[in-house]
């Protein structure tokens, strides 16, 4: 995810860690550049999410609704393809992971457009032509109830693109819920109105096996403690040692990944679906829950 531009007053104490991030310009630019490479102990996996928002975004049209945007940190690669893209994020996911945000709702302007509750979208039935959700499900206590929403708001033939984690440590506690398969995933899709178009897995069993060593070495050898949402705090002194170790096993099994074939362990998977013309129930029958 990238971090706001707007350096923090002396007066407010920087956000250090969240849906958005402050550092001194020097320290913000020396972060993005260690963010995007092997030295983050979560590059293979957003080097596969990046992926996925390559493959996905030529399939955006229209009015693109994106249903936990974060940092809108894939913003650029679908921005070219509508014609106006909403960021909508969750209020208490924004207040679990940056306590305080509500003081510096100036610094997140362009980020977030609409704050809402994706279980009852602030939207007009049959209004958006595209919904976007990236690693967000996991999070959803009553996915039925959520994906229903998204049929709701899209146009009859709209479609749905989403990401979600198969092989995934706890994360954004206590908002962790589920993990999926491509059977649950088109089962979910398919009772909510949806004709799904394509299931692709990120990754395969060298990257699930690269992301679990990596996630063992940064938790049992390189942790000082954990944050209340699951995330770790790296001890100082051991980063310097950890960290290019964390570099080594990743860049090794990025390798490794491109002479296998077997999927039947992955991080996850890249959804494409679209709405059936068909679908009014489900919508009528949603907006009057």
């Amino acid at each position: 995810m990238s971090s706001s531009p707007v350096a923090s007053s002396k007066s407010q104490p920087p956000i250090s860690r969240g849906v958005v991030s402050e550092r001194h310009p020097f320290k913000h630019k020396l972060n993005a550049w260690r963010k995007r490479s092997p030295l983050n102990p979560y590059w293979i996996e957003l080097r596969w999410l990046r992926k996925a928002g390559e493959q996905l975004a030529p399939h955006a049209h229209g009015l693109l609704l994106d249903v936990g945007v974060g940092e809108r940190p894939y913003g650029g690669l679908f921005a070219q393809h509508v014609r106006r893209y909403i960021g909508l994020e969750y209020p208490p996911m924004a207040d679990n992971l940056s306590p305080g945000i509500w003081q510096r709702l100036e610094r997140i302007r362009g980020l977030i457009d609409v704050w809402g509750d994706g279980h009852r979208l602030p939207f007009r039935a049959q209004s958006v032509d595209t919904v976007l959700s990236i690693e967000v499900l996991e999070h959803v206590p009553d996915p039925d109830e959520f994906v229903a929403e998204f049929a709701r708001v899209l146009k009859p033939g709209g479609t749905l693109m989403i990401t979600v984690p198969f092989m995934a440590p706890l994360h954004q506690l206590p908002f962790d819920f589920y993990r999926y398969t491509p059977g649950g995933l088109q089962a979910l899709l398919t009772r909510n109105g949806f004709r799904v178009e394509s299931i692709e897995s990120r990754g395969n069993t060298a990257s699930a096996a690269g992301v679990a060593l990596t996630h063992w070495i940064m938790r049992c050898m390189g942790a000082k403690s954990f944050h209340h949402d699951g995330s770790v705090v790296l001890s100082r002194w051991r980063a310097p040692f950890i960290l290019p170790l964390l570099a080594l096993v990743q860049m090794f099994f990025a390798v490794v990944e491109r002479w296998t074939k077997d999927q039947a362990l992955c991080l996850g998977y890249v959804v494409r679906a679209k709405l059936a013309t068909n679908s009014s129930s489900v919508r009528s029958t949603t907006s009057q829950s």
